[in-house]
């Protein structure tokens, strides 16, 4: 008679619940911005905010190579027993990160300008977008060293402290949004400013958790900046990051579309796709908690080459996974109204937003299988499946199902957008779905254990 080893829900569940309330807390920067400037201004600032927040996602999601990167490499590393590869994968990550982060601040006086007068036409939308992303750009160093000490605790098991970094910056966000916005009137100025000034606390509340959890051991290690481990290893992380940047990039370039077609059809419009993102991206990143769990679990287990062990991962996070799209999607069909006025007051834009907002009620549940998958292809460090299918997510769907909306259905061309957009997120998940099964069938998921 055959025993059946549990899955590891359990497990499952304590990584996941820390990451869900971190993650669901990351986008509330951008929910504060908008509820306050949606209540204390006016259209005009609230756009300035999408446009300005699109630049400066624009940097943190092509760079989110430093959180996801560290976390499967430093994963497989502890998994295997190579503590001292962990430590040079995290340093590797951090020497980047400060070389991305200052390289940013000198190429923000002449990339915003550019990028704003593509974004929107002339205008006091696009003056006050640009001057809100130059002094969000301030917090970008801090923020991307922040990235990959969370990396490390992901890697190794540990969910919990990412979230009482992203808690005190969300907080002190929140406090300082409410002075700076609804007490001295900044506007989006000062929504910019009480975020930078969030983001610099988090990296110093983040070092000092790493600082005070790391064994003696691994603090030596990292004091040894000049070893030979550090100064080679190069190649493999930039095949890597390479993979993970062109797939950010494209996932972004959907994103930004969806941003800057939205300004073309009017201010009220952009506003109300503005809310609506931000509703996405709430989903978005609850949805992400199990991604994180199994993209723990696994680089833990491929690292330690046990293939049952990866499966029951992968089992472990399904089901909760879709669940929790589920949730998402029956809370908004149930509260879309309460989210809504939550969000903003200005009636021009609460009605844009009701007529479009049945797209994104149904997206978190229709986007569960790509966030799961991204969790598993992530821990495994396949990467270039990740690239190949988000590719062919845009190209073969976005794309024709944008083109084909606009040709021959008559719902308006916002409508149009947001279809294509979830059509692009379901075959997302199809995608890596038919990728996994190939790799369960060939027998590769043990390819990079040792990357």
């Amino acid at each position: 008679m055959t025993v059946r080893t549990p899955l590891p829900h359990r497990r499952a569940f304590s990584l996941a619940w820390p990451a869900i309330l971190g993650n669901i807390t990351v986008p509330l920067v951008g929910l504060v911005d908008t509820a306050m400037l949606g209540h204390f201004s006016n259209a005009t600032h609230l756009g300035a905010v999408a446009l300005g927040s699109t630049v400066l996602s624009a940097v943190m999601w092509l760079v989110s190579f430093l959180r996801t990167g560290t976390t499967s490499l430093v994963g497989r590393a502890l998994g295997s027993g190579r503590d001292d590869a962990a430590v040079t994968h995290a340093q590797r990550a951090a020497l980047l990160a400060v070389a991305i982060g200052g390289g940013a601040l000198l190429l923000q006086w002449i990339a915003v300008p550019a990028l704003m007068s593509v974004l929107a036409p002339a205008g006091d939308v696009r003056d006050l977008a640009i001057q809100y992303a130059w002094i969000r750009m301030a917090s970008v160093p801090a923020a991307l060293v922040t990235l990959v000490i969370s990396g490390w605790f992901v890697g190794a098991g540990d969910t919990r402290r990412p979230l009482v970094i992203v808690a005190t910056v969300n907080v002190v966000n929140l406090v300082l949004d409410v002075a700076f916005v609804g007490g001295l009137g900044w506007n989006s100025a000062g929504a910019a400013a009480a975020t930078v000034i969030a983001e610099w606390l988090g990296l110093a509340v983040a070092v000092t958790l790493w600082w005070r959890a790391a064994r003696p051991a691994t603090r030596a290690a990292v004091r040894r900046w000049r070893g030979r481990g550090l100064r080679t290893g190069w190649r493999r992380l930039a095949a890597m990051n390479t993979d993970l940047f062109l797939r950010t990039a494209t996932l972004y370039a959907v994103l930004t579309f969806v941003t800057a077609y939205g300004a073309r059809l009017g201010p009220d419009i952009l506003a109300a796709n503005a809310i609506l993102m931000q509703l996405m991206l709430l989903a978005s990143y609850g949805q992400d908690g199990y991604a994180h769990a199994a993209e723990s679990m696994v680089a833990r287990e491929v690292g330690r080459r046990d293939v049952p062990a990866f499966r029951r991962a992968v089992a472990a996070s399904a089901l909760p996974a879709v669940a929790i799209g589920g949730v998402f999607t029956i809370a908004y069909l149930l509260a879309s109204g309460p989210f809504l006025a939550v969000l903003t007051s200005l009636p021009e834009v609460t009605a844009a937003a009701q007529e479009h907002i049945g797209w994104v009620v149904w997206l978190p549940l229709a986007s569960s299988a790509a966030y799961l998958f991204d969790g598993v292809f992530l821990g495994a460090g396949r990467t270039r499946e990740m690239l190949v299918t988000m590719l062919a997510a845009a190209l073969l769907v976005f794309v024709p199902a944008l083109l084909a909306g606009l040709a021959w259905v008559d719902d308006g061309r916002n409508h149009d957008l947001w279809r294509a957009f979830l059509l692009f997120n379901v075959a997302r998940g199809v995608f890596m779905g038919i990728a996994y099964v190939r790799i369960s069938r060939a027998g590769r998921w043990l390819d990079r254990a040792h990357a």
